[in-house]
């Protein structure tokens, strides 16, 4: 994979960066829907001469990254992680910026690394950028051709995604909850619509509380990116899906950053508040400081998102 330099964001202007990674959209009021379960045909036959791995995988003539997994063995099925860019930034970017993808491999999954549509690349949700193009449906054909090209075990998929690709995680969960057994949103989970009537899904939710781009309490001021939703409201939506009871048990994750565990039986929902940090990953291999504040640093989002999976 290509990998942009480390500080090669600080020359792009900040309008631009900010519309890179949320971009402008309507506000997040579109309604969900469930859509029909598919069941997924994995393909774990161990006969025959060994293939070579795929490290592509094509779907509608989108072609997207297959990451194998480090202890790859024929036949043997695997956990899948869908892993979702922000907006503009495609699947290169987005991979050099978080490891999640490198990460996810050194443990075990097969990993999806794919590229939005066009106009961008950007994910089309519900409250989000649509432009008629159904990103939800594509992505669920990438993941039946993964299953029919690699052994995959349809009971652990995850997705997870930063900025419009953590709206992008959300809108998944919304419309394919039979598909996915976890999914994490970083900073994102409050530009699209919320779904509290959909089925269950475990989720890790990440934010950081001076986010100037995905703003924590919500934005309604036409042409400023991106409109979204309170933070409140999104995890409000998750709370009500898991059933969740009472309010959170708060505890000091890291320094800089709170924990909020919600008791949902059944199903779990976790909250980490980033005190002061701004539009990024945390963690991340290289800073976006400049345009969109602070990143922590007190841990790692990468290996918490797959903590969370490995526990779900």
């Amino acid at each position: 994979m290509t990998s942009l330099p480390k500080h090669a964001l600080r020359t792009l202007p900040a309008a631009l960066v900010v519309c890179l990674l949320a971009a402008c959209s309507a506000a997040p009021n579109t309604p969900f829907r469930v859509r029909e379960q598919r069941a997924l045909a994995t393909t774990c036959s161990t006969d025959g001469a060994a293939a070579p791995v795929p490290t592509s995988i094509d779907a509608g003539g989108r072609p997207s990254i297959l990451v194998a997994p480090a202890n790859y063995q024929r036949g043997q099925a695997y956990p899948l992680l869908v892993s979702l860019h922000p907006f503009s930034l495609g699947y290169d970017f987005w991979e050099a910026y978080s490891g999640l993808g490198a990460a996810a491999s050194q443990r075990g999954y097969w990993v999806l690394i794919p590229n939005g549509s066009d106009p961008g690349p950007r994910w089309s949700i519900p409250g989000g950028l649509e432009f008629g193009v159904d990103d939800i449906a594509w992505v669920e054909e990438l993941i039946q051709q993964t299953a029919r090209t690699v052994c995959v075990d349809p009971t652990r998929i995850f997705a997870a995604g930063f900025s419009s690709g953590s709206a992008m995680s959300v809108g998944l969960s919304c419309e394919l909850p039979w598909r996915f057994r976890a999914i994490a949103s970083s900073g994102g989970s409050n530009l699209t619509s919320p779904c509290p009537s959909a089925p269950p899904v475990d989720a890790l939710i990440l934010h950081g509380t001076a986010d100037p781009i995905a703003t924590p309490l919500g934005s309604e001021v036409i042409f400023a990116p991106p409109m979204g939703l309170p933070l409140t409201v999104a995890i409000a939506a998750f709370a009500t899906r898991n059933g969740c009871v009472g309010a959170p048990s708060v505890t000091q994750f890291t320094p800089s950053t709170k924990r909020s565990v919600y008791s949902c039986p059944g199903h779990r929902l976790e909250y980490l508040s980033m005190q002061g940090a701004g539009h990024t990953w945390a963690g991340a291999a290289f800073p976006l400081e400049l345009f969109v504040g602070p990143t922590d640093r007190s841990f790692s989002a990468t290996t918490e998102v797959l903590d969370f999976f490995e526990a779900s």
